[in-house]
């Protein structure tokens, strides 16, 4: 097996550097950002396993490549917890809209008389 070359473990570094940003802007819902981040990560991780096969048999990025699966996975569960705190919110802007516009109802009726 080869060694990484100097310019396989820069790229991999900062494939593990995107992986951890996704990470933070997936945990202050900055879903942008997120979106660009991954587009970004995900090439260098085509172009890298491109130009080196053999590496990817190393432990140590096995153990890496274990840690951006993890991060996805958190990067996913921070997405469907967004996705139901925002339908949650909806919800209770829709009752907040209903109590309005029965409160708005009342005072006109109060108006009338």
């Amino acid at each position: 097996m080869t060694s990484p070359t100097r310019t396989e473990r820069e790229q991999w570094g900062t494939i593990l550097e995107l992986s951890t940003r996704m990470l933070e802007q997936a945990e202050i819902r900055d879903w942008d950002s997120l979106t660009g981040l991954m587009d970004a990560r995900d090439k260098l991780l085509k172009l890298y396993f491109t130009q080196s096969d053999s590496v990817a048999r190393n432990e140590e990025l096995r153990e890496q490549i274990a840690m951006i699966q993890e991060n996805d996975r958190l990067i996913v569960e921070l997405t469907k917890t967004n996705r139901e705190l925002l339908a949650d919110e909806l919800i209770k802007l829709q009752k907040a809209k209903q109590t309005v516009n029965a409160y708005q109802l009342q005072m006109q009726r109060l108006e009338l008389q």
